[in-house]
């Protein structure tokens, strides 16, 4: 009796099924020969929307996969450009940075210049190699010429000019091992330099360069009074430079008197650190 029955159950089934798929045929040939009325369409669409409604999300994910795709590729493209055009940008702006701070320079070196019977000739700073010695993009064609003093626009003494070439010129550095200057002391109290008397006499000594960018004072006499942050110059004793240019100042006092001469150690003045240009002297070695 169950076999009758579930054969009687699966019989209904099928006539439900064939009957379903013909009505759906019906629809399908009504709705597509243009025969059916806004019921009969009504009814297709409410029956077909589930599927419809997939398709159309399965259809605009893909198309927004696909999509952002090729919007991806156009927008890295883009981003490139971009990426291309702001490095331009930032180039621009460094070069007329740089070219402000030249003429800023040009201007505060003209004043020591005109006061001080110089003529000068700004060199931009190219490297600088591991002994001390600095590149400058001026030579011969420029006018420059061995042991030329260099200098920044404070009047601060960075070396002198030891090589030269064409179009370049190399700058020993005072911290350099060969380098030896011979400098006098000026006190620094209350942020001002005391002038030389008779109660302060000058102070000689050499600064001698240790490499490393540093050097330190020496051949101080033993009996001489120097104090910290007292100021070095270069004196008239020394005749590769001008007197007068900023050099350095003590930060440590180095006295031992079983020896003639003190030493300090000293802060150069001559930072390399983001700096863009020098200004070689021309006429030093012409009126010495």
């Amino acid at each position: 009796m169950k076999g009758v029955g579930n054969f009687s159950l699966n019989k209904k089934s099928n006539r439900r099924v064939k009957f379903l798929a013909a009505g759906i045929l019906i629809l399908l040939l009504a709705y597509f020969l243009g025969l059916s009325t806004p019921f009969v369409k009504n009814y297709f669409f409410a029956a077909s929307f589930p599927i419809q409604k997939a398709l159309w999300t399965a259809g605009a994910s893909s198309s927004f996969y696909f999509s952002s795709f090729l919007n991806a590729g156009l927008l890295a493209k883009e981003n490139k450009n971009l990426t291309e055009e702001n490095q331009k940008l930032l180039l621009e702006i460094s070069s007329l940075q740089s070219i402000g701070r030249g003429i800023q320079e040009l201007s505060q070196i003209s004043v020591t210049s005109q006061s001080r019977g110089f003529d000068v000739a700004m060199a931009g700073v190219i490297g600088l190699e591991a002994n001390d010695v600095m590149s400058i993009n001026k030579g011969l064609a420029d006018g420059i010429s061995e042991g030329m003093p260099v200098i920044n626009q404070q009047s601060v003494l960075f070396g002198r000019i030891s090589k030269v070439y064409k179009s370049f010129s190399e700058v020993t550095l005072l911290s350099n091992k060969d380098s030896i200057v011979n400098v006098k002391i000026q006190r620094y109290t209350d942020n001002f330099l005391e002038p030389n008397s008779e109660q302060s006499p000058e102070i000689n000594g050499v600064v001698r360069g240790v490499g490393g960018l540093s050097a330190y004072l020496d051949l101080i006499p033993i009996n001489s009074d120097i104090n910290l942050q007292d100021v070095l110059v270069t004196s008239s004793m020394d005749k590769n430079f001008p007197k007068d240019l900023l050099v350095g100042r003590i930060v440590q006092k180095q006295k031992d008197d079983q020896k003639p001469f003190q030493q300090a150690e000293i802060n150069l003045f001559s930072d390399i650190s983001g700096l863009e240009n020098l200004f070689v002297i021309t006429n030093y070695k012409q009126t010495n």
